[in-house]
């Protein structure tokens, strides 16, 4: 299985993606000085064995996409390839893929070749790609399809042949000694452009070791099982769960998506930071900033141009449908802060309460900041705003959209909140009995009618709340299907015998109280609604996306309908006013939520029939 490093995608691609334009203050930081080798890589192989959810592990599938992760990982990363899948690549890549290069063998008698590829030529061949395709709209969904099965296509082709040839725990060490013999020669990147690019000033890093060879290793090992488990340093781990809890940073206030072959789009400004007040609109296409054109630039460069510390000021070049030439808008930077847990009462629907939650966080040392104990804070200030408005409370809105998860005890807590009794959720390994969790009396939050906001973001421990309440016909789901994700990963921390990692390892499934698996799957909504302007519903990339994700568990059991749904559907036909809210907000600077707007209308369709 090929596996592409950030370094090779770089040059490859022309990445694109969403984001935010933010930085983090200007603290210089120094890097701690950690080990990580042979014996680390062993205990990952150990510790696999002894907790993995399937003990039929391919260990040749693991060593070769060991193998191959240790060969990307080097700067100057190469490529391995079965002799048989490089001579006929042709047939599963498409001719701009087949960059030059040169290959070799480590020994005469193995049956895959290494690939250095020419990165001067496929730098050029890149630049002159973009070019050509700068400007050009996204993908259209039966394009984004076809591009998702034609990989599949390749990856099974390389997965058959690298299984053709017995790739082997020999053959792994063998390229690990070649690694180590030839690290002097590998260790600097051809190109200075990207090193530029990828690197931090602010975030010095170690020079490249057989380091970060074993931890490439061991995560490709971990890879090839599934795409959810991962060995990784436990301050990143720390970091994360107090960035996802609640965090600030410097920078403009905008999501912004395209890049590279794209123009630089402004998806949206967020309310009430500098973006948005300085008169940047969504809709806007960033050209420049400070002088600076973006045609060709990767989206994550770009935002790095933007960021910088508070009260300093940036000049973006923007072009606006309906203005003739393009103009520079000033931008004082200032302290974005992330929440998450964010709430209101719905504006012109003030009877409505909104939470929002990003992840189901747990952070060491700081009770108060996890989810549960956030989102309970949250309700009681919006029923006494209410209370003070003289409102009465008629409905919660939960948005559970594009939240990855997080701890599954959370997850079983969050859904008590709602629910007085009934499985919550069940985990099982293979072969051992299903561990169910339920709802306990007294714990409620509200007994208010209920809505989950839900998209194809909305993963793992979001989907475990949204198919409890879906099954107990507590609340209305809306949005789209979810990711799909029903695996439960155990933090081992740190990893056995080096405290300065953690090991993240799928060990069970969960199991909806129907009895069935979401992975795959996921949860379907009540009621489909679009985030789209046009009411449509593009591509979305889920669990059945990726390479190596465990199989689905098929399943005859259907999933009772406790609201009258075709009833809500003809009350909002009759008496919404989502269409018309719309049209008139339309060019507003901050772009609608569309999804929640309509979503307000199937709300307050459950408020009448109570």
């Amino acid at each position: 299985m090929r596996k592409i490093s950030l370094f090779i995608v770089k040059i490859i691609l022309a990445v694109s993606f969403t984001t935010v334009a933010y930085c983090e203050p200007k603290a210089k930081k120094i890097p701690r000085v950690t080990k990580f080798d042979v014996h680390d890589f062993e205990k990952v192989v150990e510790t696999v064995a002894d907790n993995y959810i399937d003990k039929n592990i391919n260990t040749g599938r693991a060593y070769t996409d060991a193998a191959v992760l240790a060969m990307i990982s080097l700067p100057h990363g190469l490529f391995l390839y079965p002799e048989s899948y490089y001579k006929e690549r042709e047939k599963y890549e498409e001719a701009d893929e087949l960059f030059p290069g040169t290959t070799f063998k480590i020994s005469p008698t193995d049956k895959y070749i290494v690939f250095d590829p020419d990165y001067k030529k496929v730098d050029e061949n890149r630049k002159k790609k973009m070019q050509a395709e700068a400007g050009k709209p996204r993908p259209s969904n039966d394009e984004m399809k076809k591009l998702y099965s034609r990989d599949k296509v390749r990856k099974s082709a390389l997965t058959a042949k690298w299984d053709e040839i017995k790739f082997s725990k020999k053959d792994f060490e063998k390229v690990i000694s070649f690694i180590e013999s030839n690290l002097d020669k590998y260790k600097q990147p051809v190109l200075k452009e990207v090193v530029e690019e990828e690197s931090d000033e602010d975030s010095p890093k170690e020079e490249f070791s057989m380091k970060d060879v074993y931890l490439a290793a061991s995560n490709g090992y971990l890879n090839s099982l599934d795409p959810h488990s991962a060995v990784f340093l436990s301050d990143a781990w720390k970091d994360q769960m107090e960035k996802i809890a609640d965090s600030s940073f410097e920078g403009i206030g905008a999501i912004l998506t395209g890049g590279g072959s794209r123009e630089v789009l402004v998806e949206n400004p967020l309310d009430e930071y500098p973006a948005v007040k300085a008169g940047v609109r969504a809709g806007d296409v960033i050209l420049s900033v400070d002088g600076k054109p973006n045609k060709g630039v990767p989206l994550d460069k770009v935002v790095k141009r933007i960021k910088g510390p508070e009260n300093t000021k940036v000049v973006l070049l923007i072009k606006r449908r309906g203005v003739i030439k393009p103009f520079n808008i000033e931008v004082v930077r200032a302290k974005i802060r992330i929440q998450n847990v964010t709430s209101k009462l719905i504006k012109d629907h003030e009877h409505i309460a909104y939470i929002k939650l990003t992840g189901f966080v747990r952070v060491h040392g700081k009770p108060a900041e996890d989810s549960d104990r956030k989102i309970k804070e949250a309700y009681s200030k919006l029923e006494q705003e209410a209370a003070d408005k003289k409102i009465k409370l008629k409905a919660l809105v939960l948005d559970l959209r594009n939240n990855a998860g997080g701890y599954l005890d959370l997850a079983t807590d969050i859904s008590d909140m709602f629910l007085t009794k009934g499985v919550i959720v069940g985990t099982k390994n293979p072969g051992g009995s299903l561990k169910e969790e339920y709802a306990q009396e007294g714990n409620e939050l509200t007994k208010l009618p209920l809505t989950i906001l839900i998209n194809a973001k909305s993963a793992s421990a979001s989907e475990i709340v949204a198919s409890a309440i879906k099954h107990h016909g507590r609340g209305l789901l809306l949005g789209e299907r979810t990711f799909g994700k029903a695996t439960v990963q155990r933090l081992i921390d740190p990893l056995p015998g080096n405290r300065d990692y953690v090991l993240k390892i799928t060990q069970s499934r969960y199991y909806a109280p129907s009895g069935q698996t979401i992975q795959v799957v996921g949860v379907e909504p009540d009621i489909e609604v679009s985030a789209e302007e046009d009411g449509s519903f593009p591509f979305q990339y889920r669990e059945e996306n990726i390479w190596q994700h465990l199989p689905e568990i098929p399943s005859e059991v259907k999933v009772k309908n406790h609201i009258n749904i075709d009833k809500l559907k003809d009350w909002v036909k009759a008496n919404g006013v989502a269409d018309s809210f719309l049209k008139q907000h339309k060019n507003d600077p901050i772009k609608p939520d569309y999804q929640l707007i309509r979503s307000i209308d199937y709300v307050e369709a459950m408020i009448s029939q109570k």
